[in-house]
This record gives structure tokens, sequence and C-alpha cells, in this order.
């Protein structure tokens, strides 16, 4: 249905900007910085419930109940998973394919969209655009883990 896909689409195109600039990449003191997980997209800390975010839909049904269900979202088609890259892959390889699955689905739904005839897609990619100018922000820090 037209439509549907928009609050996906925003929150793949916001997330591909800290990916895109290597934010994942720096040193922290604790925890390594995660993807999803440590972004402004996470709505953990706002609604402490993964059940309501727009990257419920790419999780495998099985992997729906984990603490952390986006970390189990297949970004490519050997099924590795941001969860599995942590474990045994390099930062390098998780940021590639973090990337190239951002990109790739992202794309997927804009011409879905588009297929539909979304007159709104436009105007919500450039809201996208100049959210994730803007840098977004939680309203309190989140320190859910």
């Amino acid at each position: 249905m037209p439509g549907d896909n928009i609050h996906a689409l925003e929150t793949l195109r916001l997330e591909l900007k800290p990916v895109e600039l290597g934010v994942y990449r720096v040193s922290t003191p604790g925890r390594p910085l995660s993807g999803f997980e440590d972004s402004l997209i996470c709505l953990r800390c706002q609604v402490d419930s993964c059940a309501n975010c727009a990257l419920i839909k790419f999780v495998p049904y099985a992997s729906r109940r984990e603490p952390l269900p986006c970390q189990h979202i297949r970004l490519n088609q050997t099924h590795e998973t941001l969860d599995s890259l942590y474990r045994t892959g390099t930062q390098q390889k998780l940021e590639e394919a973090l990337r190239e699955w951002l990109t790739a689905t992202s794309q997927g739904l804009e011409q879905e969209e588009v297929r539909f005839g979304n007159k709104n897609l436009a105007g919500s990619l450039q809201n996208s655009a100049r959210r994730a100018t803007k840098g977004g922000s939680h309203d309190k820090p989140c320190t859910a883990t």
C-alpha cells in the first residue's frame, strides 16, 4: 500500500549518514558503538520497545524476541547480520555490509513507493535529509543495553 514504507525509508536514510561518516569507527570508552542500537534511530530509550521500530519489518520472525532484534537483520545473501559480524568480522566488513544493505533496501523501498505513485515521497525524503543534516537528537540519553 502506498505510503507504508515512508517511515522505514526515512529511518534507513537517517542511519546511512553516520555509517558513511564512519561514526561507528570512533573509539569510545566501554563497548564499541553498535549499528542501529547506538544511533539516533533507536527507539528503545523512548518507548522501551523494539516492536514499534521501523526496522522490525526487516527482522526475521524467529529473531523478533531477541534483546536487540535489529542486530539480526540479514544484511546480505550469506545472511550475515550485525550480530554475526560483530563477533566474527572486521569493522570494515561490518560497515560495508551495513552501508550496502541500507542503500539497497532504501532504494528498493523508494522504487516501491514510486511504482505505487506516492506523491508524498519527495517531501518525505527532503524532510529526512534535513533532519540528518541537523543531526537529530534523543530527548534523553540512552542507557539501555
